[in-house]
């Protein structure tokens, strides 16, 4: 059996596990409906996770994989993790996560087949995927972090315009109090 043959009848299996970590990163009363919504409208987080589950399997084992699909998938799931409520450790460890899954599920196999060189490839290809992860997630965080320092000097301009608005502001009232 050949490296490429190992991966794909186990493609399901591993993606499948890989999802079902990466939904319980999530809290106990989002899990529920996060694993049973299947509508990309309803349950976007569940839709992006199981499309970068395949992406990314595809990629680790070697197939000819189109690098702007896996690119476009990789950033879609790096942009919702960074934009929740997830320390960078939780939000990428999900990617030493899908190593640890495909570790425990294909290596033996590997083993048995005299391929082991074949898997650590493979391995290696994770690492790779969760360094991408980890440059698209600080570039997608300084982005946030961007749009909250705009959004707190439009709030304190706002307030600056409505306090010299104020009669008797100390910051140049108009004598006319408006409300």
């Amino acid at each position: 059996m050949t490296m490429l043959e190992v991966f794909r009848e186990h493609k399901q299996n591993v993606c499948a596990a890989w999802v079902e970590l990466v939904l319980s990163t999530y809290s106990l009363d989002t899990k529920g409906f996060l694993r049973t919504k299947n509508d990309p409208f309803l349950n976007p987080v569940g839709d992006i996770t199981r499309l970068c589950a395949g992406c990314l399997y595809d990629a680790m084992a070697g197939e000819d994989i189109d690098a702007a699909k896996l690119k476009d998938a990789l950033e879609r799931l790096v942009k919702l993790r960074a934009v929740q409520v997830f320390t960078a450790s939780e939000a990428l460890g999900i990617f030493y996560a899908f190593k640890s899954v495909v570790r425990s599920t294909l290596l033996p196999l590997m083993e048995k087949s005299g391929l082991t060189a074949a898997y650590l490839e493979a391995e290696s290809r994770i690492d790779t995927l969760a360094l991408m992860a980890f440059d698209m997630y600080a570039k997608d965080r300084e982005v946030v972090l961007e749009n909250r320092v705009n959004e707190i000097k439009n709030q304190h301009a706002q307030l600056l315009r409505w306090a010299q608005t104020v009669d008797g502001s100390p910051v140049g009232g108009s004598g006319k109090t408006k409300l």
